[in-house]
């Protein structure tokens, strides 16, 4: 049966500026784990892509699912905060940081999106080298020029292009506030090149590779090897074998480098430093989230980490997430992430692939609430898919290339569209 609102046409919402979406994923990628603009100036700009949200995507109109999906985290960041209520601004900056990030998915142009962020990561990596070769060649050239930052339990050397440690700099860290932070944006970059792009770009991939090896990051080396092998077994590219040349000849380079270095065996090893903080931020998490298992110590409660293991906070941010908020929530924001990953890829092999992938990063690195990482919250890969079948484009928040390259096969449009 026929109503007013099924003869309507839908009307499209997307934001299609490629300035705007490209500006936008800036200020996303800054705020997400640079020193400088991240951190050293946090509030400024998380106010700043609060403002570029209303004002280039206040909403004109509301998916239900992700107005549904929106007020379900907001309720259960308010139920925590009324049960800890000496981090009030704390979790004010995390509810702003989410709704802007609501608004912009909702609007967003993901295709352009995915474009914009692979140039901004390919300028990362070329701006990162020349900065990183200058540490590995001259340190004490680099301590005689750059002061030293403090900033948030962290020593920094601060540039807008760059971050140096205080001390260490033979690893690669580009902006962020360590090596094992700027991996993750690299790998997600090698990700949408592989699997968002109908031709490979073979120097992007080998430039974002390479510097990958820079960062000397056990977590990116084995995200990397994943992502490369979800890419390698893919089914429906017997056409295109020869594109699967340049992933394995990327592939040599890291085997070498790690068989050389040993970087990855290494960390496995007691006394490594690496090796036993990351022990230390498992076991002191583990023990608080099983000591309040049901609703956690509270967003930011890092004082009882202090206290109790002598430490400011932890690279475990997913059980950082489980002893803050509850173990019950994070049961269920790992299932969340997987329906979302199992929905879009047919193979379940490849969806626990990604899925491992993503477990590691949340599992090394504080991610879980950076603006990058809260998209992945709203993306509804369902309906992208059935707009896909019956011939339909895509529009914003919908996912154009998760189709063929991850499902491994070409969606033919019905006859006459």
């Amino acid at each position: 049966m026929l109503n007013a609102q099924s003869l309507s046409p839908k009307i499209d919402i997307t934001v299609k500026n490629k300035l705007i979406i490209f500006i936008t994923m800036v200020l996303i990628v800054i705020t997400s784990g640079s020193v400088l603009f991240g951190k050293l100036y946090y509030s400024l700009f998380i106010m700043i892509l609060f403002a570029t949200a209303v004002v280039f995507y206040f909403p004109k109109q509301i998916e239900p699912k992700h107005f549904l999906t929106l007020m379900v985290i907001l309720a259960f960041i308010l139920f925590n905060m009324l049960l800890y209520r000496d981090n009030v601004g704390g979790y004010g900056g995390l509810i702003l940081k989410i709704l802007a990030i609501f608004m912009i998915i909702n609007r967003l142009d993901i295709q352009q999106a995915g474009k914009s962020y692979q140039w901004i990561i390919v300028a990362l990596a070329l701006l990162s080298l020349p900065f990183y070769a200058l540490g590995v060649v001259s340190p004490e050239f680099v301590r005689s020029t750059f002061p030293t930052v403090d900033v948030w339990n962290g020593v920094y050397r601060i540039t807008p292009f760059y971050v140096y440690g205080n001390w260490n700099m033979s690893r690669n860290q580009g902006i962020f506030w360590e090596p094992g932070a700027f991996q993750v944006f690299l790998n997600l970059g090698i990700f949408l090149m592989l699997f968002t792009n109908r031709k490979l770009p073979k120097w992007k991939l080998i430039l974002v590779t390479g510097t990958l090896l820079t960062t000397m990051s056990t977590s990116g080396y084995m995200i990397c090897g994943l992502i490369y092998f979800a890419y390698l077994i893919r089914s429906g590219k017997r056409k295109q074998m020869t594109q699967l040349i340049i992933p394995l000849l990327l592939l040599i380079p890291l085997i070498y480098f790690e068989s050389q270095s040993g970087v990855i065996a290494d960390k496995f090893q007691d006394g490594n430093q690496s090796f036993d903080r990351r022990s230390l931020d498992t076991t002191s998490n583990l023990e608080l989230m099983i000591e309040k298992p049901l609703v956690g110590w509270g967003f930011q409660n890092n004082s009882v980490l202090m206290e109790r293991y002598g430490i400011g906070d932890s690279s475990n941010s997913l059980l950082t997430f489980g002893y803050q908020f509850g173990l019950p929530l994070l049961l269920i924001m790992l299932i969340y992430y997987y329906s979302r990953l199992q929905r879009a890829i047919d193979s379940v092999f490849q969806s626990i692939l990604i899925f491992i992938a993503l477990i590691i990063v949340f599992s090394t690195e504080n991610m879980i609430f950076q603006p990058l990482f809260v998209m992945l919250m709203f993306f509804d890969v369902k309906a992208s898919e059935q707009k896909l079948k019956s011939g339909e484009q895509l529009h914003g928040n919908e996912v154009n290339r998760l189709r063929s390259p991850l499902r491994g096969r070409a969606i033919a449009p019905e006859k006459g569209i």
